[in-house]
């Protein structure tokens, strides 16, 4: 499946990817945060926004939290993007 998201570059995985922050508002109105990887070698920069589409995938991966207490999250990862820098009005 296709998809295409809006990214703030949050985190760089050298010569991986980025982890990218992609914001929302859900039905109620509420603010939502969305976090992604996106696996590629182009280069980008923390803070920068991005338009990025690509092949989804997402998997179950566990961790132990800060709390010491064990969690599992859904991990969306974003394949073969094409990355689109977002035009900044200035």
């Amino acid at each position: 499946m296709r998809v295409k998201a809006t990214v703030e570059v949050a985190r760089l995985i050298p010569s991986y990817g980025f982890k990218g922050v992609e914001k929302y508002k859900d039905k109620k109105g509420e603010e939502r945060t969305q976090w992604v990887t996106v696996w590629t070698k182009e280069q980008v920069r923390e803070g920068e926004t991005l338009e990025v589409s690509g092949d989804l995938s997402v998997k179950i991966e566990s961790f132990t939290g800060r709390d010491n207490v064990p969690k599992q999250v859904a991990a969306i990862n974003i394949n073969n993007p094409t990355i689109t820098r977002s035009e900044m009005p200035f």
